[in-house]
């Protein structure tokens, strides 16, 4: 019996691409559940029981309906990360890429994402509603809309320095962060809207409350999407425990 000759194995290193959007998810989302559930069980208390003093004040933080509540320092907690996240992969695309139009872009969505964490934090959209009650009738829907009208202005000017900055990134990162920035916007002024139609049609404040709770928990969860759409742009490898951090670019 003839035996075969022996071959050289070669052993190449394994190369692992590591997703971080996935762990991110896991761990973000069920926060957000979380938040939402707080405010559920805050809203009942405070309904069944109606307590004062101390236990008030922290029914409130939690009830995300609540300028300056855990939801709204959440979302903005969440939207400082996308801002930081999209500086870095800023400057991972202007290192990747020959032309700075890339890196430039993704600095757009940075102060953009920075702009709306501070009006998250400060309120800066709520102001918008004394400047519509001093255009239209106070008693007028235009009127009872409130910073609906200024923030939409608002979103429609953004748009001038959207755009541009969107076709210059990846598709992949365009699609969610279009995606999570529809949800949110969708939450705050969609709902908001809706909300206003309720209490004008003498809804119970059951449903008004539930259209308010939606609105919170699509803002959240549409920055989450943001955040997962800025790290898609990101590609990190593990070989030989080392992790290479590189600018994912599929256009």
């Amino acid at each position: 019996m003839q035996l075969s000759k022996p071959h050289d194995v070669i052993i190449a290193p394994v190369v692992a691409r590591v997703d971080a959007r996935y762990a991110v998810g896991r761990v973000l989302l069920p926060i957000c559940a979380a938040i939402m559930a707080l405010h559920v069980v805050a809203v009942a208390v405070r309904i069944l029981l109606r307590p004062g003093g101390v236990l008030a004040d922290v029914l409130s933080l939690l009830n995300a309906a609540q300028e300056r509540s855990l939801a709204s320092w959440w979302t903005s907690a969440l939207l400082v990360t996308c801002c930081l996240v999209a500086v870095a992969v800023a400057r991972l695309a202007g290192a990747d890429s020959g032309t700075g139009r890339a890196g430039r872009s993704w600095m757009v969505l940075a102060v953009i994402f920075a702009l709306l964490s501070i009006d998250e934090v400060v309120s800066l959209h709520e102001r918008g509603a004394k400047w519509t009650s001093g255009v239209f009738e106070t008693g007028s829907l235009l009127g009872r809309l409130g910073w609906t009208i200024p923030a939409a202005a608002a979103l429609v000017l953004s748009l001038l320095f959207l755009v541009p900055a969107f076709r210059a990134i990846p598709a992949r990162s365009r699609a969610l962060i279009l995606a999570g920035l529809a949800t949110s916007i969708a939450g705050a002024l969609g709902l908001e809207v809706v909300n206003v139609l309720l209490t004008d049609a003498g809804a119970r404040y059951l449903w008004r409350h539930l259209a308010m709770a939606v609105e919170e928990a699509a803002e959240m969860v549409g920055v989450v999407i943001v955040l997962l759409g800025v790290l898609t742009a990101v590609r990190v490898r593990r070989s030989d425990r080392r992790l290479t951090v590189a600018y994912e670019d599929d256009n």
